[in-house]
């Protein structure tokens, strides 16, 4: 994501200044006139809609699933196996959303504010399973994430047939921004390393 916004910028001819914040609602700040452009890899729900801010042109899109150890393959197949177990998730994504939506009676989620802790706490083995996402390019290849000694279960739609999609939110007082940024992605493949069929 940092490449791709990166890569962003220069095309547009940008002086980056990086604004580093929690993710839950970092979609408001470009109505909020904080930033000209949200790169958090945000997906497009309807009730992240903020005043002062447009969702760009997609540039990816996921499907929710649990990061687990590949050696636990065998033990979990869906959220419904770790009763009893802890999960985590970031707070005010869709993952956490999810959880809370569907982990059974007995799962005990646990909520971090940054990936970081997450993910240290996963590797210290405080927590059985990350509720995250798969990630894939707009024509369905998936985008590696992760390596040999992990893997990703439970895949399924956040909201059962619609898809998920990762988007920018641009500032609406930013002018014709939000034409250049569509244009970008239109050109752009996500991630930068994968070419186009």
């Amino acid at each position: 994501m940092y490449r791709y916004a990166e890569r962003l910028a220069r095309e547009l001819g940008f002086r980056v200044e990086w604004r580093v914040v929690p993710f839950d609602k970092s979609w408001e700040l470009a109505g909020k006139d904080v930033v000209d452009v949200v790169a958090t890899n945000l997906a497009n729900f309807p009730d992240r809609v903020s005043p002062g801010g447009t969702f760009s042109a997609p540039f990816l899109y996921e499907q929710r699933a649990l990061r687990i150890r590949a050696a636990d393959r065998a033990r979990y197949r869906t959220i419904a196996d770790f009763a009893g177990r802890k999960v985590g998730a970031v707070q005010g994504m869709a993952a956490e959303r999810d959880l809370l939506r569907r982990a059974p009676p007995g799962v005990d989620i646990v909520s971090t504010t940054t990936f970081p802790e997450l993910y240290e706490r996963f590797a210290r083995g405080e927590l059985d399973a990350v509720a995250q996402a798969e990630y894939f390019t707009l024509d369905g290849r998936v985008i590696p994430s992760y390596g040999p000694d992990l893997a990703l279960i439970d895949h399924h739609d956040l909201n059962p047939g619609q898809r998920e999609e990762s988007v920018f939110v641009v500032r609406d007082a930013s002018t014709h921004l939000l034409e250049a940024v569509n244009a970008f992605v239109a050109r752009t493949p996500f991630p930068l390393h994968i070419e186009r069929p």
